[in-house]
C-alpha cells in the first residue's frame, strides 16, 4: 500500500510557521535574558539556560527526524 506523503506546498507552510516560531521563541529568550541581567537574580539564569536547553533539544530532534524521512 502507497502512503502518500506531504505536498511541497504543505512542507513550505510548515517550514514557514516553524520560522516565525522560532523567531518569537529567540525574542522571548533574549528578552527574559535582559530582564535576568538587569534583576540579577540567579534563578532566573537557571531558567534561561533551562530554556536555551529545552530549545536546542527539540531543534536537535526536528533535523534528526526530517533526516530520517525518505
Amino acid at each position: 500500500m502507497i502512503r502518500p506523503g506531504w505536498t511541497m506546498e504543505q512542507q513550505e507552510g510548515i517550514r514557514f510557521y516553524t520560522r516565525i516560531l522560532n523567531t518569537f521563541a529567540l525574542l522571548g529568550v533574549v528578552l527574559f535574558t535582559i530582564m535576568t541581567l538587569t534583576t540579577g537574580k540567579p534563578r532566573g539564569w537557571v531558567m534561561v539556560a533551562a530554556v536555551i536547553l529545552f530549545w536546542a533539544g527539540i531543534t536537535f530532534f526536528m533535523r534528526r527526524m526530517k533526516k530520517g524521512q525518505p
